[in-house]
């Protein structure tokens, strides 16, 4: 987990092909079309809040060095977190690393003195869900400070919110 800024090639190569995934799974259900560009703008342009000591980069890291997987967690006022940007590359899924890096950053979570933790996804990502439901997240209504619906709108009707107390 890197204290600094990650290696911005690596992870940017990581956020693209994050995008590139979620977006074209959005497309497909009649959802807009958001350049992969944009959001990994995004995350640059906000990452020091992804860094401690208001947050966390998660990343997942094969042993030959390929970087396979991320997550980042942000505080936010109220003793609440978000996570954001869970994502495994296609050769790494089925392996537990994108349940690895959700339980890590709720390690991290309670660490900083996070009592609640917030997450936003898009309604076709089923395996995200699904494992937000088993970890004992619950589905709520959206939540003010989600980043996702704040900076982009129009994703709005393509979400789903989800809370979990630590």
């Amino acid at each position: 987990m890197p204290e600094t800024r990650p290696d911005h090639a690596r992870m940017s190569a990581l956020l693209h092909d994050y995008y590139v995934d979620i977006v074209a799974g959005l497309v497909a259900l009649g959802g807009p079309d958001v350049p992969p560009a944009v959001p990994v703008q995004d995350f640059w342009d906000h990452v020091d809040d992804f860094l401690p000591p208001r947050g966390r980069i998660c990343i997942g890291v094969a042993p030959d060095g390929r970087w396979l997987g991320c997550g980042t967690l942000s505080a936010l006022p109220g003793a609440r977190g978000e996570l954001k940007r869970l994502f495994v590359r296609p050769e790494a899924r089925g392996t537990g690393l994108g349940r690895a890096l959700v339980e890590r950053r709720l390690d991290e979570a309670r660490a900083m003195g996070l009592k609640t933790i917030l997450v936003d996804t898009l309604r076709h990502t089923a395996a995200m869900q699904a494992l937000y439901r088993s970890l004992g997240f619950r589905e709520i209504d959206r939540y003010p400070e989600s980043s996702t619906a704040n900076t982009f709108p129009e994703l709005r009707p393509h979400m789903l919110y989800f809370r979990m107390d630590l």
